[in-house]
């Protein structure tokens, strides 16, 4: 090689090197903004779930105070508010929270009873309320004075902020007890109040009795929906439990049964032509239900492609539907067969009820300038489990937006909208 190529083979390293020097330097600098743009957004996180669960220890406390209904419902607003923003902060620190189990249980448990108290109509708060308001007080403020320990020994210096950044072993090793750490050690030892009852989405679920059907039932169930025999049915998995469910193929079909009855199927092919009319398909969901031994149904919604048709059978009590225990099947319009069922919800057992709300005081209800379509009778479901007398109203607002307005017809007031 000549002088003249080794000179500039040197002169092309260099400056290769010194390109390579400052795409160095201005990485480590953006990683070093980026770790303390993190490091500030943990920071900020956790100050923000110790501002939370302080204020929503301080709601409760006001709550045993409250004698008034407007003030009442404005402070579980307030404590509902409270324990979501320290849920949301919890869930931004730089470490998984699933571990956290009971706190963030609770927290989700405290909020959503303090916002179902908000629903009560003209009632005061009772003793009941107020001595589950207490239990979850004393939680709260438990939890706070733990969560203000812990600030005050982050900002010492004498416990470190976790960081989601991959570490090399050995490098870069920080000293001191880390925040995730504390937390789990807290939550180990953390005491929430006892499960209660109430209107909600956390209320403890009322366990049912189990089906009535043997297990050599229950595969012979499967073979009459599946159209083949017994033998020929593959078991592909079961859960343990009361119910006893199991799983089953035949060929392109995936069934599954239980001590209670069918409970669901579907077929892995593409439906790309239809020979069948809806009410063709109707006809043929309803004839596989009847083959099926359920019923009494009653048709509470209809949708589907223009290849498959899907139905929504609701169980009827008195003629009136309760369609929050609904099941739904689908019909294949190219041959007609059951594309998909499924019965996981499906209940067809009686409850009491009382309707002391006509369908004119329902309908007195709606709002200026509301107009009712079409009004029936309806029993549903409200989140806790509890079973509601309703009256369904289909109606139109100003802005010519459809809604259905439920009215429970017990207390007369409405208790959930739905826009079309």
């Amino acid at each position: 090689m000549s002088s003249k190529l080794r000179r500039l083979a040197v002169i092309y390293v260099l400056a290769a090197l010194v390109a390579l020097g400052g795409y160095s330097f201005a990485a480590a600098r953006q990683l070093r903004q980026l770790r303390l743009t993190m490091g500030y957004e943990s920071a900020r996180a956790f100050e923000e779930a110790v501002t939370a669960v302080e204020d929503l220890s301080l709601s409760f406390k006001k709550l045993a105070y409250a004698n008034d209904e407007a003030l009442g419902k404005r402070l579980c607003a307030q404590a509902c508010a409270d324990a979501l923003a320290a849920e949301t902060a919890l869930s931004v620190l730089p470490f998984p929270t699933q571990e956290l189990e009971k706190l963030q249980g609770f927290l989700g448990r405290a909020g959503d009873y303090a916002g179902s108290l908000c629903a009560l109509t003209d009632k005061e708060l009772s003793k009941e309320h107020r001595e589950h308001l207490t239990a979850c007080g004393e939680a709260a403020a438990d939890f706070s004075r733990r969560l203000l320990d812990i600030q005050v020994k982050l900002h010492e210096g004498s416990i470190t902020m976790d960081t989601r950044e991959r570490r090399l072993v050995n490098i870069e090793r920080r000293d001191g007890q880390m925040l995730s750490a504390l937390l789990l050690d807290y939550e180990g030892g953390f005491a929430p109040p006892a499960e209660f009852a109430y209107e909600g989405r956390y209320s403890p679920v009322q366990e049912e009795a189990g089906g009535t059907l043997t297990p050599e039932e229950a595969v012979a169930l499967a073979a009459k929906a599946a159209g083949v025999e017994p033998r020929e049915l593959r078991e592909e998995f079961d859960y343990a439990g009361p119910d006893g469910r199991r799983c089953y193929s035949a060929g392109g079909l995936l069934l599954g049964v239980s001590s209670r009855g069918l409970e669901f199927m579907g077929r892995s092919r593409l439906v790309s032509t239809a020979s069948l009319s809806r009410d063709q398909a109707r006809e043929r969901a309803e004839a596989f239900l009847a083959g099926m031994g359920y019923g009494p149904l009653a048709l509470y919604e209809e949708g589907g492609s223009d290849y498959v048709t899907a139905f929504r059978y609701a169980p009827t009590q008195e003629g009136i539907m309760r369609p929050d225990d609904a099941l739904s099947i689908s019909i294949a319009l190219d041959d007609g067969s059951v594309y998909a069922f499924d019965a996981t919800k499906y209940r067809d057992r009686a409850v009491e009820l009382d309707w002391r709300v006509d369908e004119e005081e329902a309908l007195s209800t709606l709002s200026e300038g509301v107009q009712a379509e079409s009004v029936r009778q309806l029993i549903c479901k409200a989140p806790g489990g509890q079973y509601l007398p309703c009256w369904e109203i289909r109606c139109t607002g100003p802005s010519e937006e459809g809604a259905r307005v439920y009215v429970d017809a017990e207390t007369g007031r409405q208790w959930k909208i739905e826009l079309d």
